[in-house]
């Protein structure tokens, strides 16, 4: 009997335990205040990093937005008129229908549901819904008015400082916010002439000993990056205005540091390192998994990115000692300061909406641009990025890498956002 009592509490605090975990507090919630229909809901909420997060699908259910997760690929997609918003667990980076932003903080899945800041919830919600919407940390209170209100500005009030997104504003996030340099009155105002964007440099991943990825029909990574990177040659070189150089243009190894030697030697002002990305596990696993992904160098937000860097990292383990020199020093430099983290991002974001507009045959992995510490990347003082092209592990995309129509399409994608990030930035981008 007394054994019997004792497994019976012992499950019923088990129970409790679970149902703590998977509800928040009652009492840790923030209220959304929805003036277009004069109601008022509590949102589940909980602490993270400081901050107060809200559950997304609570807040879409609360203002009759239609969402669902997939929990293969940790995506979850909200749904307003014509407008899709997707999320990616733990991924800074998220898409508004084929448009990529990035958030402070990624989302994050506990006890069952996806949380985001409060903050990136009025960011997110109100690109969805092109409603005007606000956030006060002192009321807990978000406040959804309807699209198109003009608001009398607030009076003033002691308390924490309140994000507003106003609605149709889609501005992309910048890395970080550069402070404006005193003004200083006894020197006139003079304009630095704009830098010219002249030099690009092509970098094919691994070669000669470094086969790379290999797939499962024995399609080696180095061969088809060669491929793709000498169309992307060729597509640029019609250019007049630009100087292409690549690391190697035969099958030959060359060291992670002489990559990014080479492209300082040469005054590069864009730094392309082309790749194909690949996954372990079982069958079913690799032909699930597929898509591009454009990765600029930073220290890595998941689990996913680290992985990517990794394999692609792992290539110096063929290196001699004396190719290694001093850079596995290198890579422990914080990246988070690059003067050219901003601009390796932006060109990041233009080469994911150009194979979004070229490409038919592949779609984005999550949202198609990541960050992690590629060693590659690391040391080249000029924008750089790392294009996964797809996953030579997928069956029916390590096809296509041998395809030279598609190559050609991968280097006619890429070699118009170089152009358009050209443009751009020499324009004062």
């Amino acid at each position: 009997m007394i054994k019997n009592s004792l497994k019976y509490c012992i499950g019923y605090f088990c129970f409790l335990g679970i149902f703590a975990f998977v509800i928040p507090s009652v009492a840790d919630v923030v209220y959304l205040q929805n003036t277009a229909g004069n109601t008022c809901d509590t949102i589940p909420a909980y602490k993270h990093l400081g901050l107060s997060c809200v559950s997304v699908s609570h807040l879409c259910n609360s203002l009759g937005i239609e969402w669902q997760w997939d929990r293969f690929s940790e995506r979850f997609e909200l749904t307003d008129g014509d407008i899709t918003v997707s999320l990616i667990q733990n991924n800074n980076f998220y898409q508004v229908n084929d448009s990529v932003f990035q958030l402070p903080y990624p989302p994050v899945r506990s006890g069952g549901n996806l949380y985001l800041s409060a903050g990136d919830a009025v960011t997110v919600f109100s690109r969805l819904t092109g409603r005007s919407i606000a956030w006060s940390e002192s009321k807990r209170q978000i406040t959804v008015t309807e699209k198109d209100v003009v608001e009398t500005a607030p009076e003033k009030v002691e308390e924490p400082v309140v994000s507003t997104v106003k609605p149709d504003t889609i501005v992309k996030p910048v890395a970080e916010e550069k402070t404006a340099a005193p003004e200083i009155v006894s020197v006139p105002d003079v304009k630095e002439p704009k830098q010219e964007i002249k030099t690009v440099v092509i970098d094919p991943g691994h070669g000669g000993r470094d086969p790379g990825a290999i797939g499962p029909n024995g399609v080696k990574e180095k061969d088809v990056v060669l491929a793709i990177g000498l169309a992307l040659r060729d597509e640029l070189r019609k250019r007049k205005d630009l100087r292409i150089f690549m690391t190697r243009s035969t099958d030959k190894f060359i060291p992670l540091k002489k990559r990014t030697e080479f492209a300082n030697e040469k005054k590069a002002d864009i730094f392309i390192s082309v790749h194909a990305n690949s996954i372990s596990g079982s069958k079913k696993r690799k032909s699930y998994t597929k898509g591009y992904k454009i990765y600029f160098l930073s220290q890595a937000k998941n689990e996913d990115d680290k992985l990517a860097a990794m394999i692609e990292n792992s290539v110096i383990e063929l290196e001699e000692d004396t190719e290694k020199g001093d850079y596995l020093q290198q890579i422990l430099t914080d990246m988070a300061n690059n003067e050219f983290l901003t601009e390796s991002q932006d060109i990041s974001i233009l080469i994911v909406e150009s194979f979004a507009k070229t490409l038919t045959k592949i779609k984005k992995l999550h949202t198609g641009v990541g960050q992690a510490n590629f060693w590659v990347l690391n040391g080249a003082y000029m924008p750089s990025v790392l294009v996964e092209a797809c996953f030579i592990s997928n069956p029916g995309e390590e096809k296509l890498l041998t395809n030279k129509k598609f190559q050609k399409k991968l280097g006619v994608a890429i070699s118009d956002a170089v152009i358009q990030f050209k443009d751009k930035y020499e324009a004062g981008l």
